[in-house]
């Protein structure tokens, strides 16, 4: 935990008691009851890292998800008591179902690994080769063959082929725990403590090995982040963190909302970027529609100066405690603002009594006209030194409205938004109508829908539906 999460829980803690209620609380996954032996004889830390999931089920077998893999219980299968534990085969399922996402963070994604592990890219055996490794120049060769007969393969460098025979990392043996090379090693780009520099990584069936000479020297070698990299192509439950979705690709202001805490309380949002970068701040906990604790809000840099901009890069959201308990977890990618998958766009808030445009970038999409509303019914994100306000109902009010709706949650939403002719209908959810009345309100609320949608050349009139129903809406 960075310094300054320790100081903003310090000030909540002296400030309130939060008080959980039951079964609120989640903590961080522990290590699963098959694997705590194994991971605590094998350095699991170092070889495993931390956990990701609870129990869960791979390809039939318990199994449990860490940062550098995915770890499986084959007892009723092996008796061999040092083959009873397998590590996934992550690499090839990442190939699989996530081409373009990036390889423990660095500019190699598994759509380049996949290029790189062609067999015509193997190299044929050294002369008088008649199976299992040999050295040749640039360190052992290793052919691609579960039995290591003669047959076309990958060259390991020395520094990996020397930690792979660690037997207190593997007790299986390498090619039980960390399987055939897929590719030769080759140098990529990664970002470590916020700055650019160039490790060697090369691919096996199982695992990624990285080899940084900048790290101290027991740490030079160690296997890649693909554990985490596989949490992005998981199915997620449902957790207190609705928004934002796992795996979601997001930019900054981050919007979110968590069933988390008791009413009257205050938490802390923490996210943390891989190179170590960290975004917190101290949100209330509101009285959300079913009475539990609610978080709602937006995530942003409230420096005055430039803020800190981590390039594109996975990154953790927490939800914390005053007393500094794991609430909620979240895994997602931000993008950063120079990112080529962010498109900037204009909202419009209000700023006395007249609306006026803002800039954001947000998720390039197709669909950027239901981007731009939906960065809108957020409202205006700190530091907002302007003084911008919002006309469209905020949580609070949405919660406090006395002729709420049946069915209505705490925020504004769009149902749908739809083009035809140059003709934009944006159709709102009931929780629109708690703006309340007044003439002004009314004008100012249309202003900012109609002007953040006819900033799109294929926008030239909009109209307003609540429920579907385009009649009577946002009377004075």
């Amino acid at each position: 935990m960075s310094r300054s999460t320790r100081r903003l829980l310090c000030w909540l803690a002296a400030g309130a008691l939060l008080l959980l209620p039951a079964g609120a609380a989640r903590g961080a996954p522990a290590v699963a009851e098959p694997f705590r032996d194994y991971y605590a004889r094998h350095q699991g830390i170092r070889v495993l890292g931390n956990p990701l999931t609870d129990l869960l089920e791979a390809g039939g077998y318990p199994a449990q998800y860490f940062e550098k893999g995915r770890i499986e219980d084959h007892r009723r299968d092996v008796s061999n008591p040092d083959w009873q534990f397998m590590y996934g085969l992550l690499v090839g399922e990442l190939i699989e179902r996530d081409p373009q996402g990036p390889v423990n963070a660095t500019t190699l994604t598994y759509r380049d690994l996949k290029l790189l592990a062609d067999p015509a890219r193997r190299h044929q055996p050294p002369a008088g080769f008649r199976g299992g490794t040999a050295p040749v120049a640039g360190g052992i060769f290793v052919p691609y063959d579960s039995y290591l007969r003669p047959a076309p393969g990958a060259i390991v460098p020395s520094y990996f082929w020397s930690y792979m025979g660690r037997a207190d990392l593997f007790p299986g043996g390498w090619l039980h725990d960390i399987g055939l090379p897929l590719t030769d090693a080759l140098q990529v780009g990664a970002i470590k403590n916020g700055q650019q520099r160039d490790i060697t990584i090369q691919a096996f069936e199982r695992t990624v090995l990285t080899y940084d000479p900048k790290n101290p020297r027991d740490w030079q070698v160690e296997r890649g982040n693909i554990g985490a990299d596989a949490l992005r192509t998981l199915p997620q439950p449902a957790g207190p963190i609705e928004i934002p979705a796992a795996g979601a690709q997001v930019t900054l202001p981050l919007h979110l909302l968590a069933r988390v805490g008791q009413p009257g309380a205050q938490v802390v949002a923490q996210l943390r970027w891989r190179d170590g970068t960290e975004l917190t701040r101290i949100f209330p906990v509101i009285r959300g529609e079913d009475g539990g604790g609610l978080l709602i809000g937006n995530l942003n840099w409230m420096n005055e100066g430039q803020p800190p901009q981590p390039p594109t890069q996975p990154a953790t959201l927490q939800i914390l405690s005053a007393g500094g308990e794991l609430q909620a977890r979240q895994s997602v990618t931000v993008l950063s603002a120079a990112d080529p998958a962010t498109q900037a766009i204009q909202v419009y808030w209000v700023l006395g009594e007249q609306v006026a445009a803002a800039q954001l970038r947000v998720p390039r999409t197709e669909r950027i006209g239901a981007a731009a509303l939906d960065a809108l019914l957020w409202g205006p994100a700190p530091p907002n030194l302007a003084g911008f306000t919002t006309a469209i109902p905020t949580p609070e009010q949405v919660l406090a409205f006395s002729d709420r709706g049946p069915g209505w949650g705490p925020r504004v939403t769009l149902r749908k938004l739809t083009i035809v002719d140059g003709v934009a209908t944006a159709d709102f959810s009931g929780e629109l109508s708690a703006y309340g009345g007044g003439s002004l309100r009314v004008m100012l609320i249309r202003q900012q829908i109609a002007q953040t949608l006819l900033q799109f050349p294929s926008v030239r009139q909009v109209r307003i539906a609540i429920e579907g129903q385009t009649e009577g809406v946002l009377e004075p």
